[in-house]
């Protein structure tokens, strides 16, 4: 996936946390014409990181992200990130 855009802000514990906004092909499942689905362009997503150490990520850089397994909490379930990897 490649990065379009880095978002930044403070938590309420006055940490700066970060979002990447990023593009990439679409799923298989997506581009399946013969139960009537297709796509033009890309994909954009973001990925809320936290405060995980976005320092060596730049707009342009193409990134790889490994997730941890999922947690449930009182609020619901989510998967951290486990590590993100600079492609190129």
């Amino acid at each position: 996936m490649t990065v379009v855009g880095i978002a930044y802000a403070l938590n309420k514990n006055n940490e700066r946390v970060a979002t990447l906004h990023v593009t990439d092909s679409f799923d298989e499942y997506d581009k399946n014409t013969d139960l009537g689905r297709s796509c033009l362009g890309q994909k954009v997503d973001t990925v809320y990181v936290g405060t995980y150490d976005v320092s060596n990520i730049k707009v342009g850089s193409m990134i790889d992200i490994s997730y941890d397994r999922a947690i449930t909490t009182k609020n619901g379930v989510f998967q951290p990130i486990k590590r993100i990897d600079v492609v190129k």
